[in-house]
């Protein structure tokens, strides 16, 4: 398996950043993609927790169950306390882990990845709820395309790491 090569840390806080955002649109996203790239490459100085293929199948469950969930009536919005304690965890966890392994200041990826997904929250919801009433287009379908921009740019962030 390859290693990832160590980065400047624009690179790395960026790479943060990004992750972090995606935390923030779906919580469990940004931990279940980053559990499954580190399982891929076994690389358990990464990250051990996530270096088992039990946990990252257990994250990748938690984060299916997440995109179903987001679409029914009755889930509360993500800025509500649960949903926003919960990205910001997500976002520092990811952040913390990826400064880790770039040997970078992990308390700047916590800060970091939690002040994105926070914003990516906020942003999230208002951009969400500003095209519904715009164009008519139902929250579902609008979160079913937010579903693939948050896949969409953890694959990307995690990839550029192999």
């Amino acid at each position: 398996m390859k290693q990832a090569k160590e980065h400047s840390e624009y690179q790395t806080y960026a790479e943060v950043v990004s992750l972090g955002a995606v935390a923030g649109l779906r919580a469990m996203m940004a931990p279940a993609l980053l559990g499954y790239f580190v399982m891929r490459r076994a690389n358990k100085n990464f990250a051990d927790f996530t270096a088992s293929s039990n946990i990252a199948l257990i994250l990748g469950l938690l984060a299916a169950g997440e995109l179903v969930g987001d679409k029914l009536p009755d889930t509360p919005n993500r800025t509500e306390p649960a949903g926003l304690v919960a990205r910001i965890a997500s976002g520092a966890v990811v952040g913390g882990f990826i400064c880790r392994k770039q040997k970078k200041s992990v308390f700047a990826g916590i800060t970091l990845g939690a002040a994105a997904a926070v914003a990516a929250a906020y942003a999230g919801e208002n951009i969400r709820r500003e095209i519904s009433a715009r164009t008519g287009i139902s929250s579902a379908l609008l979160g079913a395309a937010e579903d693939a921009t948050a896949i969409g740019l953890g694959v990307a962030i995690l990839k550029s790491e192999e």
